[in-house]
C-alpha cells in the first residue's frame, strides 16, 4: 500500500497562491484539524484532502465572503465531504445552507437540482483541480477542440 504523501505549510500556503502563514495557522485552529495531536517543534503535515478544504475555505472567504465565523462552523462538513469516497462527477457542486450551520452535515452535492435556499455553492472539481495542478497532476480527460471540417482540418 503507498504511503500518504503529506504536506508542510510552505506547501499548503505556496498551493493556494502565497497566503500567509498566520492565516493557515487559523485555519489549523479549526475542526478537524485542532483535534490533532502535534508534537512539540515538529512541523505539522497536511493531507492532500486537507489541501483541498483549504481551498475551499479560502474560496468561500476571498471570492464568496463568508465570516469566519461561518467558516468555523463549516469547515468540518467539508473536510468530511472531500475525504468522503465519492464517484468523480462532471461537476462537482456543493451547496452550504445559510441556516443550520452547526448541524454534522452542512454540506450537499447539488446533482442537477437547485439550491432551496440561501447559502453558498462551491465548484469543487475547479478546487481539485487547482490543487491538482500545484501538484503537477493532469487530468485525464480534457476537451478537444472542435474540428468543423474534416477536409481541411480547420478548428473551431
Amino acid at each position: 500500500m503507498p504511503a500518504i504523501k503529506s504536506f508542510t505549510a510552505k506547501d499548503v500556503c505556496a498551493a493556494l497562491g502565497g497566503i500567509s502563514r498566520s492565516r493557515l495557522h487559523m485555519w489549523a485552529q479549526l475542526p478537524p484539524f485542532c483535534d490533532r495531536p502535534t508534537r512539540e517543534r515538529s512541523a505539522r503535515r497536511f493531507t492532500k484532502a486537507d489541501l483541498i478544504t483549504f481551498a475551499a475555505l479560502q474560496t468561500l472567504e476571498d471570492t464568496l465572503g463568508m465570516k469566519r465565523r461561518d467558516v468555523q462552523r463549516v469547515s468540518a462538513a467539508v473536510h468530511r465531504y472531500v475525504s468522503a469516497p465519492r464517484q468523480a462527477p462532471g461537476a462537482e457542486l456543493i451547496f452550504i445552507p445559510q441556516e443550520n450551520l452547526d448541524e454534522g452535515e452542512a454540506v450537499y452535492l447539488l446533482r442537477g437540482q437547485n439550491p432551496t435556499g440561501l447559502g453558498w455553492v462551491v465548484d469543487m472539481s475547479k478546487e481539485r483541480e487547482r490543487i491538482d495542478w500545484y501538484l503537477g497532476l493532469e487530468c485525464s480527460q480534457r476537451e478537444l477542440p472542435l474540428i468543423t471540417n474534416i477536409a481541411s482540418g480547420q478548428q473551431r
